[in-house]
Order: structure tokens, then C-alpha cells, then sequence
């Protein structure tokens, strides 16, 4: 789709990391943002890190990628006020924080999106699906989504964004999917002020992100 009125061209990819549950979606999706930061990559979105109790999963957080702050998201253990999806109830605390998180990019202060993990959830119109819609609805950075393997095909259905790119946890290498990254994060850059002008949101080639105490402001180059 193109919804920014840019050229399809220009269109910045959604990176798919894909992997079964337990595979190690979110651990290679930190490993990757963390060699991104390092290099001048302005990060935002969220991340979930799962919590084990008993040899099972008990629940997940959800982290601000941003900011660096959590919040708990869900748990399997039944709680008043919570929204229940599947066997996890989800803390309205946590979804705010999430949908905070998740809101339209503001131009000129991101460079990646991410949202870990856009799953069945989603796909039944819950937890990010509307942040998601909108999203993908107007001019937005490059992005990275992680997506349960047998999820990749109704996800790409649901949300056909023009270019999507998916990554196979434990095929890929580390190095491929950074340097993949920086050079759509470098084009986005270039071309980022004529397609929010043309979208009618113009952007400020000098404006400076406020990314919260003890994270940097932005770095005006990428480290390769």
C-alpha cells in the first residue's frame, strides 16, 4: 500500500522476524536493536519479554523501547479488570502502556518501529491490532514486527504493506539483517522530509527526539 503519496519505491520494508514459540523471536530481535542503537539508529516501539514459572510460560512485560521502561502486560493467573485473550489476562495498566508506546511516530524523531510480537491476538482485531491499522495507514519508518512461522501468511494478508521481508530466526545472520537495516534506515532518512511534505505532516530535518533520561538525543549520521 501507499498511503504516504510517495512513489511505491520509496515505501520504507516491514522486516518480519519469524520463528515458533520458545525460538528466540525476541532474544534475536534485542540482539539486532541493540547493534542498531550502538549506531545511531532511533529506536521505538515496543518489545515482550515472556516470563517462566514452573518450566512454563506465566505471562509477558511490555517494553518501551524508547524510554527503556516496562510495564507488565499479561499473566495466566485471573485478575479483576483484566482483558482476557486466550489463557493470558492482559492488565488494562499494560495495554495503555503499550498504546502509548505504539502511537504515530513523530517525523524526524524515529528511524524504527517495532512491535514485538503481532500474532493470533492481532489477527482477532485485539492488543495491537488497532495500533497496527494505524499505522500502517500513513507515512511510517522502516519497521520490524516478530510473527509466530505459521502466523507469517494471515499477518502479510491482514496488513499488505508493499514490501515485506521476512527473516527466518536461526537462518539468518546477525550481520545481514544490520547491515540490511542501516541502508533502508539511511534512505528512509534521505527521502523522510518529501514524504511527510507531501503528506501534508511536514517534518524538521533539526528537530531532536526526547527519548527520556539516560537515552541519547539524535545522533545525525549512522555509524557504519
Amino acid at each position: 500500500m501507499n498511503g504516504c503519496g510517495a512513489s511505491v519505491d520509496r515505501q520504507p520494508p516491514v522486516y518480519i522476524i519469524s520463528g515458533e514459540r520458545g525460538e528466540g523471536k525476541t532474544g534475536f530481535l534485542m540482539e539486532i536493536l541493540a547493534e542498531l542503537s550502538g549506531k545511531g539508529v532511533r529506536v521505538r516501539g515496543i518489545a515482550a519479554p515472556g516470563h517462566i514459572r514452573g518450566g512454563a510460560r506465566s505471562g509477558f512485560s511490555v517494553l518501551d523501547l524508547a524510554t527503556g521502561m516496562s510495564e507488565e502486560l499479561c499473566s495466566v493467573t485471573p485478575s479483576l479488570g483484566c482483558e482476557q485473550h486466550g489463557i493470558y489476562y492482559f492488565r488494562p495498566e499494560g495495554l495503555s502502556f503499550g498504546y502509548r508506546a505504539l502511537s504515530p511516530p513523530v517525523p524526524g524523531k524515529t528511524d524504527l518501529l517495532v512491535i514485538d510480537e503481532v500474532g493470533k491476538f492481532e489477527l482477532e482485531g485485539a492488543v495491537w491490532a488497532g495500533c497496527i491499522d494505524r499505522l500502517v495507514g500513513m507515512p511510517y519508518p522502516p519497521m520490524i514486527w516478530t510473527v509466530r512461522r505459521s502466523l507469517v501468511d494471515a499477518v502479510a494478508e491482514r496488513w499488505p504493506t508493499t514490501r515485506q521481508i521476512v527473516v527466518e530466526v536461526g537462518s539468518a545472520g546477525h550481520e545481514a539483517v544490520i547491515r540490511d537495516l542501516l541502508e533502508e534506515v539511511g534512505i528512509y532518512r534521505s527521502v523522510r522530509e518529501e514524504i511527510y511534505t507531501t503528506s501534508g505532516n511536514p517534518v524538521s530535518a533539526n528537530s531532536s527526539p526526547d527519548f527520556g533520561r539516560g537515552h541519547p538525543g539524535v545522533l545525525p549520521s549512522l555509524r557504519l
